[in-house]
């Protein structure tokens, strides 16, 4: 599994993403084209990627991919599970390479050790044994889980590109330890929530297929429910997991709703 294999180890060193950036983005276009848009059960992402359930592999690749902000846990009927993220979505949906390329440096500085080297080091690392001294001497990485950070952080602030005046980014998205989990073979598998996401600048008011839009509406998403049925999902503010999952317990209770509806042998309000 390339770089995910590189972080196997049985050493304590802190926490971060067991794979670059760049196989992050590759494991999400994996995960789109096996999912479509439904939500994975944690258990069995791994078949995205073709591993087995209880791959201990799957679960670090997906930790990977929340620490860089590419998807976030929902809980769905009375279970976790992973979804693309709003920044996940646009990454995979962007035409510009200016948007793209946004992206990529917001999700290269999310993860906590990564924004922090990178906010010391940044365009002007140290040598290898000098960086090796610094994480082993100073931050209690072993010598393997070092060489290996230095891997995944070589690669991943080369495929985003960062430059200097990236540095005020590092520091603008606050994250802790449990966002980049999993990262060792003995790492517990995170399941905190994700905070919600900044809200993307508002759509500007107009029309989407036949539809006006209010000033600061969007349009979050669109799909198939049928041959002869679609949808599109018209939000306005700030959308994070929070929102979400009222979305899906107010779907939940119309559906019961329609169901009574649609039942013919359910108890009739009128009189006799």
């Amino acid at each position: 599994m390339s770089d995910a294999m590189d972080t196997k180890t049985r050493d304590r060193s802190p926490s971060y993403p067991a794979i670059s950036l760049q196989t992050a983005v590759e494991r999400l276009v994996a995960f789109e084209a096996h999912f479509k848009r439904s939500p994975a059960p944690l258990t069995k992402v791994g078949a995205a990627w073709g591993l087995k359930e209880g791959n201990s592999d799957a679960d670090r690749i997906l930790a990977a991919l929340r620490s860089f902000g590419l998807v976030e846990y929902l809980s769905f009927s009375g279970s976790r599970q992973a979804v693309i993220s709003e920044d996940g979505r646009n990454l995979l949906r962007a035409q510009q390479e200016t948007t793209k390329r946004q992206i990529l440096k917001r999700a290269a500085l999310r993860p906590k050790m990564i924004r922090h080297f990178w906010s010391v080091w940044a365009n002007d690392r140290p040598s290898d044994d000098a960086c090796l001294d610094q994480l082993m001497m100073n931050h209690k990485f072993s010598e393997r889980g070092a060489r290996a950070f230095l891997k995944v952080y070589d690669a991943t602030t080369s495929y985003a590109a960062l430059a200097g005046s990236d540095k005020v980014a590092a520091s603008a998205d606050e994250g802790s330890d449990e966002d980049d989990g999993a990262n060792q073979e003995n790492g517990p598998l995170e399941t905190t929530p994700r905070p919600s996401a900044p809200a993307l600048p508002p759509a500007p008011s107009g029309r989407i297929g036949g539809i006006a839009l209010m000033h600061g509406e969007r349009e979050l998403t669109t799909g198939l429910l049928s041959k002869e049925a679609s949808f599109r999902l018209i939000v306005s503010g700030k959308i994070g997991v929070k929102e979400i999952e009222r979305l899906i317990k107010k779907l939940a209770l119309d559906k019961e709703i329609l169901a009574d509806e649609d039942d013919p042998d359910a108890p009739s309000d009128e009189q006799p």
